[in-house]
């Protein structure tokens, strides 16, 4: 999983972004507060976003996407100045949410897990579909990990 600290990877729907520890990202024993890991995964999901070309997100007002649910394992600590790989991959895709498994490496060493509902909002704040290029894209990524899944067991 080690890449260079200014590169962000995608393969077949899976996302990978380099993310380096800091001091402010510790408690006093020099190991990461268990916020922060929810912290990498949002940077994650938001840089998945860009790399998908979905800048425009930020610069609209139609629509928020908002964290409905998260749940996070912690496997092993992480420490100060690691420089950890945090993946972003879709599992699932419905008319107003989509779903996410994402990880927290140190070279091959998972970290912490984690599995994320994102809802999108009209900006009344009430539940809205996918924007059809999101949801595009996301039925792409699936769609092509489901192939490459099939090829690998012929």
């Amino acid at each position: 999983m080690s890449q260079s600290a200014n590169s962000a990877q995608s393969s077949v729907n899976c996302f990978r972004f380099p993310i380096r520890v800091y001091i402010e990202d510790t408690d006093a024993g020099g190991i990461v507060y268990h916020a922060n890991h929810i912290r990498y995964m949002e940077r994650t999901r938001t840089e998945w976003l860009r790399a998908s070309e979905f800048e425009h997100y930020w610069h609209q007002q139609d629509y928020n996407f908002v964290v409905h649910e998260i749940s996070v394992k912690y496997h092993r600590p992480i420490l100060m100045d690691d420089l950890l790989t945090v993946t972003a991959r879709v599992i699932s895709c419905k008319s107003v949410s989509f779903s996410l498994q994402q990880e927290i490496y140190r070279d091959e060493i998972l970290l912490a897990s984690g599995l994320v509902t994102i809802a999108c909002l009209s900006k009344d704040m009430r539940p809205r579909k996918l924007p059809e290029a999101l949801k595009e894209m996301i039925l792409e990524q699936l769609a092509l990990e489901q192939q490459s899944l099939q090829k690998a067991q012929r």
